[in-house]
Order: C-alpha cells, then sequence, then structure tokens
C-alpha cells in the first residue's frame, strides 16, 4: 500500500527527547520526497528496549499502515529508522514500506566517523547543519562522532570564551541523539609557544616523508617536558563533565613524535609515556571514558624501528590503561597486528583513509567514492577489527564513510551491494546501474595517471542520462551535486586540453559554495582561478597517492 506522508509515534518507553530525535531524523528525509501530503499517512511506531543487545533494533508489522521499531538505544532508534527508510521506496510523491521484517545486531561495537576540523567543512558549516548530518550517518549505522575540536589557548580569554561555548555546543548536540562523542588530541603537539628547553628533537622519516615532522612538539622524556603536557592534556579535555566524553584518542605522528635517546623509538617510549599520562587524566576526569592508542605511521622505515614490537612488550606488562589499539596505513593495512596479535590482546579499529588518497587538493574535485579500494583494505583487516573511525576532511567522501558503516554493522556486506543501496536510496531505484557504473569508473580514472578520455567521457555521460530520470529531491541534493560536480569537472578539464575553461570555473565555484569553502584551508578548496592565483598558502605534505 501506497501512502503521501510518513509520521513517527513514540510509545511510552521513549522520552521526549528520543520523540524528538526521531521526527527529526524523519523530517530530514520525508520533508524532500513527500511534498504533497493528503490523509494515507503511514507511521514508525517506536519504542525502546534496553534487554536488546546493544545498539540493536527489531522491525514488526503493527498494522495496515504502521511498521513497529523497537530499539536498544536512542542511537538504535537512528539506526532503525535508516534501515526501514532505505527498505522502503519513494516514487511519485508517496511512500511504500519495504518488505523486511525482524531484528538487527551490529557486528562491531565502535562505528565511528573522525572528522579532522582543519579549517574545511566541518568548520564552516552551522552547528545545525552538521547534525542534519550525523543524523544522517547514525541512520547508516555510525553510533560515534570523533574529532579535534578548536581549542584556543588560555591567555586569549574572550576568543577562547567564545570557542569552548561552540565546542561545548556541538558536543551536547552530538549526545543529545544518543551518539558518543570521541576528542582525538596529539600525544606532544602544544598549540601555543614552548620553551627551547623541551622542544621535541627530530626523528627518522621516509622520502617523501609519511611522519612528518611537527612545527614544534614537546619532549615528554624532560620533566618540565612531561609537566606540561599533563597540563595539556587537563585543559583540553576539561569543560564537558556535564554531559561526558565517551572515548579519548591520541596520535603519534604526522602531528607528533621526538627522536631524543630517551624517546626514541617513539612508538614504545616517548609516544607511550606521554599517552599513558594522557589516559590517566581523561579517566580521571571521565571514569568510563574509553582510550584509543593509535600506531599510525609506525615502522614505516625500509628497515624497522622494533615500534610494533616494542609497544607489544610493553603492554604485555600492563595494559591497562589501554582499551582500544586503532591501526591502519597509508596504503595497505599494516601487517604486524594481522600476523603477530594486536598489541596487548586488546580489541583493534582502523581508521581508513577515505579523503586524502588520489587527488589534490582533497575534495577540490567533488565526490571521490572508491568501492574497490575500500573492499581491498577491509578484505585485509575486517575481520580482525572492532570497527574503526575512517579519516574524513569533508562531505566529498560521503560514500566511502557509508561503506565502512556498512562493514562494521556486518562484516561480510560487500562495498558494492551499499553502493546500489545508497544509490536506490538516496537517488532512486531506476539510477542504480548507470550510476554504479559511472561510480567504478570515476574510481577507476580518479589517480591522475589513469584519466583515460573514454572512461571519463562515459562516466560524464552516465551521469548526465540518469539525472534526467532522477525525481527533483535527488537531483537537487548535495550528494548528487558532489557527484555531478565531479563527473563534469574531470570532463571539462579533459575538454581543455589543459587550459581552465570557463565551465570548469563554473562547477569549481559551485563546489566551493556547496561546502563553504571560500575561506577554508588550502588543501580542501576546489582549484579555482583564485586558488591557481593565490601562491602565499604552502599546502601541507601529502600523502602517497595524492597529485600537487
Amino acid at each position: 500500500m501506497k501512502f503521501d506522508s510518513l509520521a513517527v509515534r513514540c510509545l511510552d518507553s521513549c522520552d521526549q527527547t528520543t520523540r524528538t530525535v526521531a521526527e527529526d531524523a524523519l523530517k530530514l528525509v520525508t520533508k524532500p520526497r513527500l511534498t504533497n501530503p493528503k490523509n494515507q499517512t503511514a507511521f514508525i511506531e517506536v519504542a525502546l528496549n534496553p534487554d536488546l543487545p546493544t545498539d540493536a533494533f527489531r522491525v514488526d508489522d503493527a498494522g495496515a499502515n504502521t511498521v513497529g521499531l523497537t530499539a536498544q538505544s536512542r542511537v538504535a532508534v537512528l539506526h532503525g529508522i535508516g534501515h526501514i527508510l532505505r527498505d522502503s521506496r519513494f516514487a511519485d510523491d508517496r511512500f511504500q514500506f519495504g518488505p523486511w521484517r525482524g531484528t538487527s545486531v551490529p557486528d562491531c561495537p565502535l562505528r565511528g566517523i573522525y572528522l579532522a576540523f582543519h579549517n574545511n567543512y566541518y568548520n564552516k558549516a552551522s552547528t545545525e547543519e552538521l547534525i542534519g548530518y550525523f543524523q544522517e550517518l547514525a541512520m547508516w549505522g555510525i553510533n560515534t562522532i570523533a574529532m579535534h575540536l578548536t581549542h584556543v589557548p588560555k591567555h586569549d580569554t574572550d576568543a577562547r570564551a567564545r570557542q569552548d561555548k561552540i565546542n561545548h555546543a556541538l558536543v551536547a548536540a552530538i549526545k543529545r541523539l544518543g551518539m558518543k562523542v570521541g576528542l582525538l588530541k596529539a600525544a606532544n603537539i602544544p598549540n601555543e609557544k614552548i620553551s627551547p628547553s623541551i622542544a621535541y628533537q627530530p626523528f627518522p622519516d621516509t622520502i617523501p616523508a609519511r611522519r612528518g615532522q611537527p612545527t614544534r612538539a614537546v619532549c615528554p622524556s624532560v620533566p618540565d617536558g612531561l609537566t606540561f603536557l599533563r597540563e595539556m592534556f587537563e585543559d583540553y579535555f576539561d569543560g564537558y563533565q556535564d554531559i561526558g566524553i565517551d572515548v579519548a584518542i591520541t596520535f603519534p605522528y604526522d602531528a607528533g613524535g621526538c627522536g631524543c635517546d630517551q624517546c626514541w623509538p617513539w612508538g614504545y617510549r616517548g609516544y607511550a609515556t606521554a599517552a599513558r599520562e594522557m589516559s590517566r587524566i581523561v579517566k580521571s576526569m571521565y571514569p568510563d571514558c574509553q582510550f584509543i592508542l593509535p600506531t599510525w605511521c609506525f615502522d614505516v622505515m625500509e628497515k624497522s624501528d622494533g615500534e610494533w614490537e616494542g609497544l607489544s612488550k610493553l603492554l604485555a606488562e600492563d595494559k591497562s590503561w589501554v582499551n582500544y589499539i586503532m591501526a591502519d596505513s597509508h596504503e595497505d593495512f599494516p601487517r604486524y597486528p594481522l600476523e603477530n596479535g594486536v598489541p596487548g590482546g586488546l580489541p583493534m579499529v582502523n581508521f581508513a583513509e577515505i579523503s586524502m588518497w588520489g587527488r589534490f587538493p582533497w575534495g577540490g574535485f567533488g565526490a571521490n567514492p572508491l568501492p574497490h579500494r575500500m573492499q581491498n583494505i577491509w578484505n585485509q583487516s575486517g575481520q580482525s577489527l572492532a570497527g574503526g573511525y575512517p579519516y574524513s576532511e569533508g562531505r566529498f567522501e560521503d560514500i566511502n564513510k557509508i561503506l565502512f558503516a556498512r562493514f562494521f554493522w556486518e562484516r561480510s556486506t560487500s562495498a558494492m551491494d551499499t553502493v546500489r543501496s545508497y544509490i536506490a536510496f538516496e537517488f532512486g531505484t531506476e539510477a542504480v546501474e548507470p550510476i554504479t557504473e559511472a561510480i567504478e569508473l570515476l574510481e577507476k580514472t580518479y589517480p591522475r595517471d589513469q584519466h583515460d578520455q573514454e572512461d571519463v567521457t562515459r562516466a560524464y555521460e552516465l551521469l548526465c542520462e540518469a539525472e534526467r530520470h532522477m525525481p527533483d529531491w535527488a537531483r537537487h541534493s548535495w550528494r548528487w551535486r558532489q557527484l555531478a560536480l565531479r563527473a563534469r569537472i574531470d570532463y571539462e578539464q579533459l575538454q581543455s586540453n589543459g587550459d581552465h575553461s570557463d565551465g570548469l570555473e563554473q562547477a569549481l565555484c559551485e563546489l566551493t559554495d556547496l561546502n563553504h569553502l571560500h575561506d577554508a584551508w588550502r588543501c580542501v578548496q576546489p582549484p579555482t582561478r583564485a586558488w591557481h592565483n593565490n601562491r602565499t598558502a604552502t599546502p601541507a605534505p601529502l600523502p602517497p597517492g595524492a597529485e600537487n
């Protein structure tokens, strides 16, 4: 049976916040799709049952025009609503429930996304817009948002007060959705000037650099340096006691490291010293907080520095301060924890690179769907993971986020099945086959050395044809514009034989508007004519596979 409107009906087991969250989530999806409500309304009847497995939900028939949703938690309500909507069909301004009934339980407990607040979309969008996006991610199964929030030194009193208010409001809004909040802080990177007496020493790195020498960093082996870091951790994590922080994450490299005799090898000496202090301080503030210890860029030199092995020995003696190990790399998943076991026998999460791989500026050309690459990484590591926090620089890699959301929910799911589900839900069922083919071509041609004219043209034509048959709500969505602009930008670049055409400029400017990037970090801005004319800003070191 088809309906022209859809509403939530919450039972007494739901508190008012859960009711509001459920109603807002449903409205977010249905408002652009069901624009002519009459008298035929369908209902999702929501109840909470904390006895279900964590974050699980159950869908049952509850009447001729009603589907029942019983969820373990508030965020599970969002998971369940998303599942019901994706299983259903929107067509011709009407709605029809899908056939799926049963109970769904996630495979991985930590299903997160790490948002890099690097003067990119996440800094520029309003809190309201961000929360809407987080709701949508939760409807795909994400339960944790991790961030490195903008932090102002205490001496700048007014600016600090303003930023603290913004940070607090964002954390509170995420928690209101029932999602967990994670905060990340690099192990020894200050956000203010430091005395030379506590400064780090350079350390070995690859060419081109993978670990990245920091602009400034603190040596934790110097007593005054460790005291400085303790105060820094206390200052960064303080202020959320009324809300709670669920996850704390440090980081060894890219931002961090010290090569002095007492700190090196960094991965199990200086880094472990600083990380242990962070864990102690965070857990004293938030006793239920989980501490994640990342291993990014451990042993990347041709000759091993012994970081993995050293950390394994250290945690064999005492792992009480760590809850999870985080592992990942620029390319393939690290072999050590897969072949030798996770240090300390701890559960492991990933930090998948979904943003920076393949081109520069990151997101500057529109969507970067990489389903086959992500499937390969999951095939290497998925059976060993308890979840993860893919690294995000904006919305342009939305499809890649959803790939991991679904991997985390059901390990055996395939990337291409998720791509088809994503297309059907976001762009309409008639668009599935042409857009699926286009996405595979967009992945194939993402590295510039594979920018084949026939493939680029075919992807562009497929998306142009698909757009003609899409419903208006899909055609005008930001997800579609990210994808369509990517194909158009590639096509315009080939057609103009290296010149910056007016058509290319128009597409890049639209992408800039779409993601609020006019005064953003150069590394994430679309390369408009103004971007090319601005030679004063120096981009960050690029990871392997990126194009400068």
